[in-house]
């Protein structure tokens, strides 16, 4: 009965740390997705001067409207549909800078 013990308690320890990780990966995943959202934004709005990214970024955040097209740009990044995040890209309102 120990023999079989032992190996449930460990995989009972070892499950945590699994589920930690995958958030861990889903984090950093999300982060890049917004950035080259946030990059590709660069492209299309062309500020005046050169803000900094957090400026650009709170800028761009700001409108309600953006946020929702933002994420849609993101949830076709995880879909893999291109045309659904450029159709996204160009729903967004570019800030006077």
């Amino acid at each position: 009965m120990k023999r079989a013990v032992f190996p449930i308690i460990a995989v009972l320890f070892a499950l945590p740390g699994l589920a930690q990780a995958d958030s861990a990966y889903s984090a950093l995943q999300s982060v890049h997705e917004k950035n080259t959202v946030l990059k590709d934004l660069r492209k299309i709005c062309t500020p005046q001067g050169s803000p900094s990214d957090e400026v650009w970024e709170k800028t761009i955040m700001s409108d309600t409207r953006n946020q929702q097209h933002i994420r849609e740009a993101i949830l076709a990044i995880q879909r893999s549909n291109q045309n659904n995040y450029w159709e996204a890209l160009g729903k967004i309102e570019c800030p006077d800078l």
